[in-house]
C-alpha cells in the first residue's frame, strides 16, 4: 500500500542558557519537547506516527528519546551527568498526514516554548542541504548516529 502523505523532517537544535542546568532540569526539558513535538504533531494532523527520535548531547552526555505511539509517551535512554550550559538535538520525524513544512513550525514553536530560561535556539534544518544537493552519497539525517544510541 502507497500512500503520499508521508513527510519526513531532519533538524538539529542549538540550545544555549546563560548558566549552567541542573541535569535533571535538562532532561525534564528534553522530554517536554519531544512530548510536545508529537502532540502538536497529531494536533496539526498527523494520522500516523513512524516514529519521532532524537539524539540530545549536553557536554559528553548523550540520551535518546523515541516516540512511536499516537500516546505521545517518550522513551528516554540515557542520563545527563553534568550541569552544562549548552544542549545539541539531532531530531527526526517520519509521519503520515502533515507536509515538512508544518512540522518545521511545530519544531521550531515547540523549542522556543520548551526550553525556557534560555537565551538562544538555532534551528538547522538537515532536510534542506539535501535537496539543495544532487550527491546523495552522504546521510543528510544522520539516522545512524541517532540509530546507534536507540534500542
Amino acid at each position: 500500500m502507497t500512500s503520499n502523505d508521508f513527510a519526513a523532517y531532519a533538524a538539529r537544535l542549538h540550545i544555549a542558557f546563560p548558566a549552567p542546568v541542573p541535569p535533571e532540569r535538562m532532561l525534564d526539558m528534553l522530554e517536554s519537547f519531544m512530548g510536545g513535538v508529537a502532540l502538536d504533531c497529531l494536533e496539526a494532523g498527523t494520522t500516523l506516527i513512524g516514529h519521532i527520535k532524537c539524539l540530545a548531547e549536553a557536554g559528553d552526555d548523550p540520551v535518546t528519546c523515541s516516540i512511536t505511539e499516537h500516546s505521545a509517551k517518550v522513551r528516554s535512554r540515557g542520563s545527563f551527568e553534568n550541569p552544562e550550559d549548552h544542549l545539541e538535538v539531532l531530531i527526526n520525524i517520519l509521519q503520515y498526514g502533515l507536509v515538512k513544512e508544518e512540522m518545521e513550525r511545530i519544531v521550531t514553536e515547540r523549542g522556543e516554548r520548551s526550553f525556557p530560561g534560555r537565551d538562544t535556539v538555532e534551528i538547522e534544518d538537515l532536510g534542506a542541504e539535501c535537496e539543495e544537493e544532487d550527491d546523495h552519497d552522504h546521510d543528510h539525517l544522520d539516522h545512524e548516529h541517532i540509530y546507534e544510541h536507540l534500542d
